[in-house]
This record gives structure tokens, C-alpha cells and sequence, in this order.
């Protein structure tokens, strides 16, 4: 499932009508890393997949990535 945490992770946001910019405040980072991890080119750390995890309410798991 490695390879659609990022898409998974987009559509959560898309379908919440989130700001891309709240969501990176919500996990404290800034937007332009967002935008890295929803394109696929970069991996979260761990630290950060546990916070996506918590702020999507286990829509997307640290494991998905």
C-alpha cells in the first residue's frame, strides 16, 4: 500500500475541504513539505505519519506509507 499513502492522504484532505496550509500546521510542518509527501516524492517520517494518522482519524496509518 506503500505507494498510495500520498493519494490516500490527498483525497482526505480534498474531501474535508482542507486548506493544505491548515493541514501542514496541524502536523507541524510547513506547506511546501506537504505538498512533497501528497505529490509521492517524499516519504514522512515517522514522527509525522503517526500525527497524519491522528489528525485522519486512521484514514491514512503510518504503516500505509
Amino acid at each position: 500500500m506503500e505507494h498510495s499513502a500520498h493519494i490516500a492522504l490527498a483525497d482526505h484532505i480534498r474531501a474535508r475541504r482542507i486548506k493544505k496550509q491548515d493541514f501542514a500546521r496541524l502536523v507541524g510542518v510547513r506547506s511546501e513539505q506537504l505538498s512533497r509527501w501528497l505529490a509521492g516524492n517524499v516519504k514522512p517520517e515517522r514522527s509525522a505519519r503517526i500525527l497524519i494518522s491522528i489528525v485522519t482519524d486512521g484514514a491514512v496509518k503510518p504503516e500505509d506509507w
